[in-house]
């Protein structure tokens, strides 16, 4: 388990009149791990600026008294974040940067998301799909070419309405049109609404339509019973399902750009997770991104039609079993691992999601945990796969009505971020308390470098001559992260950098030096 870094602020009385904790996470590629800089010896300013790669936190605990310092509702909080999905499995626009980019065929992209697995062969099969947004709905029901129901004939022009009964049938009403006069009705132990013919493949005037919005689908329709919940079922063939999935997961346009066999990638992955599916005894999966996004036939595309034809009966197995091979949209980078290892995903770069930003507020923060007004939001534990120290897997929020714990995927989901993989990006300034009157102003005493436990930065100290030297912030260092300040027993002094850290001593001189050499130098004081 990593060790946490924590990310925000405690903001609250003056800086010389309160006692503080300054955590600072070191900068990392593949990692990270928090540090310590003890309060008797390690100050910070009153303006806070949290660094782009770790972050840092402020807290507060009041000289003699138990106070609960707060963070005001409108502090910003900029978030910089990677990907965007639950990054398990396959990029889909990684697979398009390799695909397109590196001149990759499906086999190798698939090889190189889901480790552990090989490519087999499914056989002719069908698919049971629960319409979710027709969930508590009769089924109400044409085609253009007639249909089936009850071992009878529906004409073209008349609709089908079926109603689910408790012994697994339904029954019939047959109308003229969707809401015309009934012609019949029946009851049967078989509640599906047949085409006229339930061969794969078939022209698009044989698919059947809903009476609300025209929505086609290949195969049959019917009802079941979930409970006392009415379900609407598509039964199709796997290819058929297909061609209406992998155009609502991925972009067709990508064939025409070079990313033709990303295509084929998504139609193996496709097939693979449908395959491995069980969810209900009535449906074997559903049409939402909670499994696959599925939208009938309306949606198909001669470009993704090409890319399931071209791969017909590929999956993914492990243990002669279809896999449920995940995918999420962009990766940012890095997969998170999981059921299959994570890798680093060089294809997306492409990504529009590779990198963003997003910019929250401490009212926002505390809303979605529910924690009443904010005192800190602390990042305990990431996954170490990638930049910044990888995604998040565990989140702790203090507020003034209570803590909050969270995986990484729940906090995504409730500040509502486009992934679990992010930090405190650069430049977020904390605002200085309010000057106090008859006292000195808080942004004095920063820039002066007076406050007992900070030294601000001097222009011509050893850190400044050695961070000028190697080329400031164009340097390997990046930018600064904090003010100079003293190792313990005032044996020397120390500036963080977004690459690094700088540490001085009367014995040493200014060197460059890593996290774990810092983290040896602050129980010591460097002796």
């Amino acid at each position: 388990m990593m060790a946490k870094t924590e990310f925000g602020v405690r903001a609250g009385r003056p800086a010389w009149t309160r006692r503080r904790r300054y955590i600072a996470g070191p900068p990392a590629r593949r990692g990270f791990r928090a540090t310590l800089l003890r309060a008797s010896a390690l100050g910070i300013a009153p303006v806070l600026v949290v660094g782009a790669v770790t972050g840092v936190v402020l807290q507060v605990r009041s000289s003699g008294q138990d106070v609960r310092e707060t963070v005001a509702s409108d502090t910003p909080f900029t978030l910089s974040g990677h990907g965007n999905g639950h990054g398990r499995g396959m990029g889909q626009w990684g697979a398009y940067g390799y695909a397109k980019d590196q001149g990759w065929a499906a086999e190798r992209i698939l090889g190189h998301y889901y480790g552990g697995t090989t490519l087999g062969t499914l056989a002719d099969a069908q698919i049971s799909v629960r319409l979710q947004a027709r969930d508590d709905q009769p089924l109400d029901v044409y085609s253009d070419a007639g249909a089936v129901v009850a071992g009878k004939p529906v004409g073209p022009g008349e609709a089908v309405h079926l109603t689910p009964t408790a012994d697994g049938g339904a029954n019939v009403v047959v109308t003229r049109g969707c809401a015309g006069d009934v012609l019949w009705q029946d009851a049967t132990d078989h509640p599906w609404v047949d085409p006229i013919d339930l061969a794969p493949d078939r022209p698009a005037n044989e698919h059947l339509k809903l009476c609300a919005g025209d929505t086609p689908y290949r195969g049959a329709l019917g009802v079941a019973l979930d409970g006392a919940a009415v379900r609407t079922v598509n039964v199709v063939d796997m290819d058929d399902y297909l061609l209406g999935v992998v155009p609502a997961e991925a972009k067709a346009g990508w064939a025409d750009t070079g990313g033709a066999e990303a295509l084929r990638a998504q139609a193996v992955a496709a097939r693979s997770y449908a395959a491995a599916e069980n969810r209900e005894e009535y449906a074997k999966t559903c049409d939402t991104q909670s499994c696959q996004v599925y939208g009938g036939s309306s949606k198909e595309d001669p470009r993704t039609t090409d890319a399931v034809r071209s791969t017909k009966g590929m999956i993914l197995t492990k243990d002669n079993k279809p896999v449920a091979a995940e995918f999420s949209s962009s990766t940012g980078g890095y997969t998170a691992g999981g059921e299959f290892p994570a890798v680093e995903d060089q294809g997306d770069t492409v990504s529009p999601n590779h990198d963003w930003v997003v910019t929250l507020t401490a009212g926002d923060i505390a809303s979605a945990f529910n924690v009443g007004e904010l005192e800190s939001f602390e990042v305990v534990t990431r996954n170490n796969f990638g930049v910044d120290g990888g995604r998040v897997t565990g989140v702790k929020v203090v507020g003034t009505s209570g803590t909050a714990e969270a995986t990484g995927a729940e906090a995504r989901a409730k500040l509502k971020l486009k992934s679990d993989w992010f930090t405190l990006g650069d430049g977020l300034a904390v605002p200085a308390p309010p000057a106090v009157p008859g006292e000195p102003d808080p942004s004095i005493l920063a820039s002066a470098g007076e406050d007992e436990d900070t030294v601000g930065t001097t222009e011509g100290s050893p850190i400044a001559e050695k961070y000028k030297e190697l080329g400031g912030v164009n340097s390997t260092l990046g930018a600064p992260i904090g003010p100079e300040m003293m190792l313990p027993s005032e044996a020397g002094k120390f500036r963080m950098f977004t690459n690094g850290t700088i540490i001085w001593t009367k014995k040493l001189g200014a060197q460059v030096i890593d996290a774990s050499v810092l983290r040896e130098w602050l129980p010591t004081g460097g002796s």
